[in-house]
C-alpha cells in the first residue's frame, strides 16, 4: 500500500524532469542572446506543465515573461527601473472643475512648481522589469518581509527523494526477472 501512495504522489516525475530541462534550455538560450529560441523553450515548459496539471514554483514563474515566456535576466534581456510617482495636478483656484480634456492643459497665468523627490526605497516601492523581446512589463513590490505562501516552511508537507524511489524500482524489476 505504501508503494502505491509513493507512486501516486510522484507519478509525474518524467514531466517534472522535462519541465526542468526545458527551463534550463530556455535560460541558457536567453543568456546567449538567442531570445526567440529561449522564449520558445519557455513556452514549451509552460505548456508541458499546463497539460500535465503541474504547478510551477512561484520563484520560477517570476523569472519568466508573462507575454512571451522568455526567462528575464536583468542586464541581458531585461531592463530594470523604478517608476516615479505621478504628480497630482492642482485644480484651478476658481473652484470650477475642468473638463477631462482640459485637465492636462495649463492656463496662461498658472505656473506649476516641480520639486525633485528623493529616491528612497521602502516597502511600497515598485520594481519594474521590461522584456527586451516583447516589451512586456512586470511590476514587483520591493518588500523583504513578505513571502509567498509556497515559499514558507509551513507550506511544506512532504519531501520526496527521487533517487531512492528509482533505486527501489530497479530492485523490484530485478526481482521480477
Amino acid at each position: 500500500m505504501a508503494k502505491n501512495n509513493k507512486k501516486k504522489m510522484f507519478a509525474q516525475r518524467l514531466v517534472c524532469s522535462r519541465m526542468n530541462f526545458l527551463y534550463q534550455a530556455a535560460h541558457l538560450m536567453a543568456e546567449d542572446s538567442h531570445n526567440t529560441l529561449g522564449a520558445y523553450y519557455g513556452k514549451l515548459c509552460r505548456n508541458v506543465g499546463t497539460k500535465a496539471m503541474m504547478h510551477m514554483a512561484p520563484a520560477l514563474k517570476r523569472t519568466l515573461c508573462k507575454r512571451c515566456s522568455l526567462p528575464l535576466i536583468p542586464g541581458v534581456n531585461t531592463s530594470l527601473s523604478v517608476p516615479q510617482a505621478k504628480e497630482q495636478t492642482a485644480a484651478p483656484k476658481t473652484g470650477k472643475k475642468r473638463h477631462r480634456r482640459q485637465r492636462s492643459k495649463k492656463q496662461a497665468g498658472q505656473k506649476t512648481e516641480t520639486q525633485p523627490k528623493a529616491s528612497t526605497v521602502d516597502e511600497h516601492t515598485l520594481l519594474q522589469m521590461e522584456c527586451a523581446l516583447c516589451q512586456g512589463r512586470r511590476c514587483f513590490v520591493v518588500d523583504s518581509q513578505r513571502e509567498c505562501w509556497l515559499e514558507q516552511p509551513q507550506a511544506l508537507v512532504e519531501v520526496l527523494d527521487i533517487e531512492a524511489d528509482e533505486g527501489e524500482g530497479q530492485q523490484t524489476q530485478a526481482q521480477a526477472q
